[in-house]
């Protein structure tokens, strides 16, 4: 992991959590809007369950990519352990 690009990345860490966010978005039309039709809470039976389960996949996609990239400081092994 020490050689990894995505790590520390700023710009991935972003387009990670952007893609969460809109798997997230997605999601929640399938679920409300497209099928508000039926009925407001539950499902009708036009539910797309394959929509919502590829939503959620890039939903979960967008998290670890988010993850990965975070901005991290300084490891703690790269520091004096007695710091006088």
């Amino acid at each position: 992991m020490e050689n990894n690009p995505i790590q520390n990345n700023p710009m991935a860490f972003f387009a990670g959590v952007v893609i969460f966010f809109i798997g997230l978005l997605a999601m929640v039309f399938y679920l409300f809007v497209r099928t508000a039709q039926e009925s407001l809470i539950l499902p009708g039976p036009t539910l797309r369950l394959k929509h919502i389960i590829l939503a959620l996949i890039i939903a979960i996609a967008g998290a670890a990519l988010a993850s990965f990239a975070r901005p991290r400081g300084p490891a703690t092994s790269d520091q004096p352990r007695y710091n006088r």
